[in-house]
C-alpha cells in the first residue's frame, strides 16, 4: 500500500481539480488488491483544525499481514457552510450495483464539491 500513497503523492498537487483527483484515485484502484474495499465519504468533522471542516474523502483499504487493514485516504477539505452540511455519507463500493466512481461522480456533494474552493488537501497511509 506504500506504492499507493506514493503514486497519489506524485499525481495529486495542490489546487488540482476535484474531478482530477477522483480520477488519479479511479486509476490508482484500476490495478486490484485482493479483498480490497473502496469507501467514499463526506461530512463536516473536527479533523485537521480546531474547526470543523466540511470534508471528502476517498480510501482503499486492504487488509495487512496481522488481520488488520492498511488504508490509503485522499481527505479534501473545505470550509463548513449552511449549504454542506447536508452533505454526510459513507458508502463502500462493496454496497453498490454501480462502480463507486460513476457513483461518486453522479453524486449530488460531488457535483456541490467540484464547484467550490478547498482549503487543504491530505493524503496518507494509515492501518486500522
Amino acid at each position: 500500500m506504500k506504492q499507493s500513497l506514493e503514486f497519489l503523492r506524485e499525481k495529486i498537487t495542490d489546487k488540482m481539480p476535484l474531478e482530477d483527483m477522483v480520477a488519479i484515485f479511479e486509476d490508482l484502484c484500476r490495478e486490484p488488491i485482493d479483498d480490497e474495499m473502496i469507501l467514499f465519504e463526506s461530512g463536516t468533522f473536527t479533523s485537521i483544525s480546531d474547526n470543523p471542516l466540511f470534508q471528502l474523502s476517498l480510501v482503499r483499504q486492504a487488509p495487512n499481514e496481522d488481520e488488520e487493514f492498511y488504508q490509503v485516504h485522499l481527505d479534501i477539505f473545505y470550509e463548513a457552510s449552511q449549504d454542506n452540511q447536508i452533505f454526510s455519507e459513507s458508502t463502500w463500493d462493496e454496497d453498490l450495483e454501480e462502480n463507486i466512481f460513476d457513483y461518486i461522480r453522479a453524486s449530488e456533494v460531488f457535483a456541490y464539491a467540484k464547484e467550490q474552493e478547498y482549503k487543504a488537501v491530505k493524503i496518507y497511509l494509515e492501518e486500522t
